[in-house]
């Protein structure tokens, strides 16, 4: 930082990181023990995400002590005087409704039990999905829909678990009207996240933790009409072309259903996020939820392949993995399981299908896409094309493969 032209000098890489994550600078060896607890702590003690540790390179050769035992993270404690008007609220609920976020997706039991008390709908934002697969209550439907506003809108409790109501889960479309909840029951972890929209009731807390002392209450509320209600009403609302491959995700949970599949800002995961029952939490996650990151999927297939040992669907169109395609030697270097699953309509259709939804000339989305015959041999990968054909894909995906492959998918 003090401009001498150093190799990966950069004028405030603290600065930088900052706008991201938490951010500390360890200048002498005393400072690596409290900036690892303080790091640790910012990491999992409250709302989870990544930190960044700056050391300079003149400080990385000091000598400094062994660090001793972590200490002890410590999360929020839930107000017990707020839990209870919570508990309160819902026993006296009619027609309750949960709405659970990304913040849920590591309590699905205990989101379940309580909405089986509840006798309540749970509608899931595209981070929730798996939470309670295949359940009569479940809603693995977008809140931007009709259907499923009109489920939150007849609600007479609402109970919001870790969900920051962000608009590419509640207002994919940006026109607004999304029901008014300002007499919801909320639970974050995040007290900042709790100061940004209404609620009648507030608790900050893991929603874990605050689950664990709901309870007491057994309402019937008729959840599961009211949930069906919702699925087959969404699922009938999106575009045909998209139930089309909504029916296509199923048939790769279907034939793989312990893969994770990771999405890029493709046609397909679009349509997931209005719609698509993940087979288990953590099962679905992709770009397409705010960062609209092209090109981000191969290298998040390659980290989850790693990461989870389990299989990997990586879901890209054929403009986005223009971005990125050095990912999938290293897929090959490392022997992974991961299925490039790529979506060809020869450009950006997404965008395009935006541009025209609002009248705009369409431009810049018509790239000339890679022949991935020869390019999935460039990486010494097996190869099939198919038609966008629930019996064909079928077909593919039941292929044994021991590391990585593509399907290409090719869209008239």
């Amino acid at each position: 930082g003090k401009g001498l032209g150093l190799l990966h000098e950069l004028p405030d890489q603290a600065g930088m990181m900052a706008a991201l994550c938490p951010t500390f600078q360890v200048t002498t060896p005393d400072d690596l023990v409290p900036v690892l607890d303080a790091a640790f702590a910012a990491m999992l003690g409250a709302r989870p995400g990544p930190v960044h540790i700056e050391v300079p390179t003149d400080v990385m050769p000091l000598p400094c002590a062994i660090p001793g035992p972590a200490r002890a993270i410590l999360r929020p404690a839930p107000d017990g005087a707020l839990v209870a008007a919570a508990r309160q609220r819902l026993a006296a609920a009619h027609r309750p409704v949960i709405l659970a976020g990304g913040g849920a997706v590591r309590h699905g039991a205990a989101v379940q039990a309580v909405a089986e008390k509840l006798d309540a709908p749970v509608v899931l934002t595209a981070n929730a999905r798996g939470i309670m697969h295949g359940h009569p209550l479940v809603v693995p439907a977008s809140p931007s829909l009709d259907a499923v506003r009109a489920l939150i809108a007849g609600a007479d409790q609402v109970l919001a678990l870790g969900t920051e109501f962000g608009p590419t889960d509640y207002d994919m479309y940006v026109r607004g009207g999304f029901p008014d909840v300002s007499g919801m029951i909320r639970v974050d972890i995040c007290a900042d996240q709790l100061a940004r929209h209404r609620a009648a009731v507030a608790v900050q807390g893991d929603v874990g933790d605050v689950l664990g002392l709901l309870g007491g209450f057994v309402t019937q509320a008729d959840g599961a009409a009211r949930a069906k209600m919702a699925r087959d009403t969404a699922l009938a609302e999106i575009t045909p072309d998209f139930r089309a491959q909504v029916d296509l995700l199923r048939v790769v949970t279907e034939v793989m259903p312990d893969a994770i599949i990771v999405g890029d800002s493709t046609q397909p995961v679009y349509a997931g996020n209005l719609y698509h029952d993940a087979p288990r939490p953590g099962a679905w996650f992709n770009a397409a939820t705010g960062f609209g990151a092209l090109g981000f999927a191969p290298g998040a297939a390659v980290g989850a392949a790693i990461g989870s040992g389990r299989p990997v669907v990586c879901l890209i169109g054929d403009g986005g993995l223009q971005f990125s395609p050095g990912e999938l030697r290293t897929a090959v270097d490392e022997g992974l399981p991961i299925t490039y699953l790529v979506w060809n309509n020869a450009g950006f259709g997404e965008i395009a299908s935006a541009m025209r939804e609002v009248g705009a000339t369409v431009i810049g989305c018509d790239p000339t896409p890679l022949r991935m015959e020869p390019f999935a041999a460039a990486c010494d990968l097996p190869f099939v094309r198919i038609a966008p054909d629930r019996a064909a894909l079928r077909a593919a995906l039941i292929q044994p493969a021991t590391g990585p492959r593509m399907i290409e998918v090719t869209i008239a």
